[in-house]
C-alpha cells in the first residue's frame, strides 16, 4: 500500500506542478476568464483542488476546524504547498497508519470514517478529475503547450531517470 500511495503523491506534485509552471505563463486576466466547468475558470480551478487538499490535510490529521478556503492568497503557487505536504506526509507514513480508520466531518457536517488511504486515493483521484477539466478549459480557451500529466507518462519518466 504505502509504494503505491507514494507513487500516487509525487505524481500529484508533479501533475500540478506542471500546470502551474504553465499557467505562470498566461496573464492573470485569462487565468480568470469565465469557462463553462465545475468551477468557472482556470484559477478556481486550481484553488479548489487547493483547497481540497488542504481539507483532506487536516482529516488526515484530524485536526479542525477545516479552513476554507486554505489561504485568501490566489497566487497559483499556493496549491503546491498543499500537495507536498500530502506527499511528505505520506511518504513518512507507515501501513499500519494508513490502514488506520479516522472520523471526519464534511464541510456540510456529515460524519463519516474510514481508513486514511482510502482518503488519499480519493484526495489524488479528485486532482487528476480537476486536472483533467483544466486540459478541456485551457482548449477551450485556445491556448497550446497543454500539459501531458497522464499517470503513464509520469511513470514512463521515471523508468528514463
Amino acid at each position: 500500500m504505502h509504494p503505491l500511495l507514494s507513487q500516487l503523491t509525487d505524481y500529484s506534485v508533479w501533475a500540478n506542478t506542471l500546470f502551474v509552471e504553465r499557467l505562470r505563463e498566461e496573464r492573470e486576466e485569462l487565468l480568470d476568464t469565465p469557462v463553462a466547468s465545475s468551477f468557472p475558470s482556470l484559477r478556481a480551478t486550481l484553488m479548489h483542488i487547493r483547497d481540497g487538499e488542504n481539507a483532506w490535510l487536516h482529516r488526515l490529521l484530524g485536526r479542525t476546524p477545516i479552513p476554507w478556503p486554505a489561504e485568501p492568497d490566489m497566487a497559483l503557487t499556493t496549491l503546491l504547498p498543499y500537495t507536498q505536504r500530502l506527499r511528505d506526509l505520506v511518504h513518512g507514513s507507515t501501513d499500519a497508519w494508513l490502514a488506520e480508520n479516522v472520523v471526519y466531518h464534511d464541510l456540510r457536517g456529515s460524519r463519516h470514517e474510514q481508513p486514511r488511504w482510502h482518503m488519499i486515493l480519493h484526495c489524488c483521484n479528485h486532482g487528476t478529475q480537476h486536472r483533467g477539466q483544466l486540459i478541456t478549459m485551457m482548449r477551450a480557451l485556445g491556448l497550446d503547450r497543454i500539459p501531458a500529466t497522464d499517470l503513464i507518462k509520469y511513470q514512463r519518466s521515471l523508468l528514463s531517470e
